[in-house]
Order: C-alpha cells, then structure tokens, then sequence
C-alpha cells in the first residue's frame, strides 16, 4: 500500500514539473537533459549514503513520509532539483534486494544494507511532529552524504567548484519553487502537495545540505 501511494506521488508530480518548469516549446529529449551529472552525483551520493549508514526501512518510511492520505512528502519540495534526486535515491533504496550469499543474521542482513543503522535519536528526529526538529535531522543527514561524496569521488579543485556552483544554481531554483508553492501561485492546496512539510520555513532543508549550510526556519 505504501508503494501504491508512492506511485500515485510520483505521478502527479510529474504532471506538475512539467506545468511549473517546463517551458512551451522545450522538447524532453532535445532541451532537457534530465539525468545529468550533478542530479547523479546528488543521486548516489544519498544512495551510497544510505548504504553505507545502513539506514532502516522504517527510517527510510520516515523520509518519506507524506501529509495524509494525499497529501505530498513532508520532506522534501516538489519539482526541486535537488530534493528530486534524493528523493529517487531514497525510493531506490527502499526497493533494495536482499543481499546473496550471508548467512549470518546481523542488522545488516535484515535490513539488506551495509551499515548498522541510524543514531536513536536521528531516527526519533526523523519521525516528528514538529518540522524544525525532523527537518533539520534530514538536512544534516544529506549534508553529511553529499560532503562525503565530494571528498571521495576524485574531483580536482576546478571540477568540485563547478559542481558547487551548479548546485548553488539548483538550490536557487529550489528557493523559488517553495516561494511559488508558498504564493499559491499553483492553487490554494499547492504547499500540501507540493512542499507540505514547510509550513514554518522559507528554505529548503535539502537543498541548503547540497552546500553545507545549516537549515533556518521561521518558527522560534
């Protein structure tokens, strides 16, 4: 059922990357390059991540935790270039096989992955109520992913500052996405489907992780 929701999610947020970002004469294949190396990099980067934390698929559940029935995911903004590959990355993740050739049972086995498992307080941060606490638990998770990506994926100097720079171009668009949803320029509902868990901030917990920056929300 869960996989059911998902699905039906992603669906509809297609339907509206398209509507909000897409202009009328670009073409899908010839204007577009949708998968391109900075949505990869940010990809595996949260793939490996998981992998190597060993993150639980409860604690996968609470990343991807939606508003309600319909309602959209908590953590991350629809249409967001950087939220996008993370989210797919954590999608991904939940799918895992297990792994071959282990017989001996242990954590790692259970939950088809490498590490040994979130902190208890970063899973408890990740299932609550209040978004300042979970959100700031998800960004400081990213962040850590991201960073440990770029210092081990053999970028020189000139190659890290470029892919800095692409990500400050996607956190910005980021921004404007949560400004719009925000606006209701969208409809009235647009903050539940398309960045519900961000009531109470004017920044994108994802996106700021991307650049090492630490998450500002409105509430005290």
């Amino acid at each position: 059922m869960h996989l059911q929701k998902n699905i039906s999610i992603k669906a509809f947020v297609l339907i509206a990357a398209a509507v909000v970002f897409l202009s009328p004469g670009a073409s899908a294949a010839g204007d577009r390059k949708l998968f391109d190396e900075t949505y990869q990099f940010i990809f595996f980067a949260t793939l490996e991540g998981l992998y190597r934390d060993g993150v639980s698929s409860a604690d996968v559940d609470s990343l991807l935790a939606t508003k309600g029935k319909d309602g959209g995911y908590l953590n991350f903004i629809y249409t967001c270039p950087i939220c996008m590959p993370v989210e797919g990355a954590i999608v991904t993740y939940q799918l895992r096989p297990r792994i071959d050739h282990m017989k001996i049972q242990n954590s790692q086995t259970a939950e088809r992955t490498f590490g040994f498992g979130l902190p208890k307080e970063v899973s408890d941060a990740l299932r609550s109520e209040k978004s300042r606490i979970r959100l700031k638990a998800v960004n400081e998770l990213v962040s850590k992913w991201i960073s440990y990506r770029m210092e081990h994926s053999g970028l020189t100097g000139a190659q890290k500052q470029d892919l800095i720079e692409e990500l400050k171009k996607r956190r910005k668009q980021g921004m404007e996405a949560l400004r719009s949803f925000a606006a209701k320029m969208h409809g009235p509902d647009s903050m539940r489907f398309f960045a519900a868990g961000y009531e109470d901030g004017d920044e994108c917990a994802v996106c700021n992780a991307a650049l090492q920056m630490p998450l500002n929300l409105k509430s005290p």
